[in-house]
């Protein structure tokens, strides 16, 4: 990819960590996969993923503004050679089911932000990995609010026009 650089992977640490052979640790922009240490289902098969396709590998990292998190982890996208050309682990692993979008805040929003929600909205769609027991329930938010809650939470009490959707739209 353009204006990539090239590393080693070290290890694996889960579906979205990695350490490169000069120690440095790489954290997956745009995504979250299922934690190993509270043992949340699919957390092994997303390790699985980009061990599979990163592990004691060649790969490429891209950045965006912020390039490092608070506790000092590359933020990137990491590229591998796959078919010719460049698979986007962040990409696959969403599109496989395996790992969620995600953005620290609303105007935090990554270059493939909507490529991104499109893949997991497929992967739901097709209830594959953490989407396999998806329930498409109600929920509600305040007008001003975005948190999303089922109607019978106590934070709601006092609330008014309350919007009404499904948990896929709120995703």
């Amino acid at each position: 990819p353009e204006g990539a650089q090239q590393h080693h992977v070290r290890n694996v640490y889960d579906g979205d960590t990695l350490t490169l052979t000069d120690e440095r640790r790489v954290r997956f922009l745009g995504i979250d996969t299922p934690e190993i240490k509270e043992k949340q289902p699919y957390a092994e098969e997303a390790k699985e993923y980009t061990k599979s396709r990163c592990n004691r590998r060649n790969i490429w990292l891209t950045f965006e503004k912020e390039t490092e998190d608070h506790y000092g982890r590359l933020l990137c996208f990491v590229w591998v050679e796959e078919d010719g050309g460049y698979l986007c682990i962040n990409e696959g692993i969403v599109s496989e089911g395996l790992a969620f979008v995600y953005s620290p805040n609303k105007s935090t929003k990554t270059f493939n932000f909507d490529k991104l929600l499109q893949l997991q909205r497929r992967a739901r769609e097709q209830k594959i990995g953490v989407w396999s027991n998806f329930v498409d329930a109600s929920v509600v938010k305040t007008a001003n609010g975005s948190a999303y809650h089922v109607r019978s939470c106590r934070h709601l009490s006092n609330s008014r026009n309350l919007i009404e959707l499904k948990t896929s739209e709120a995703l």
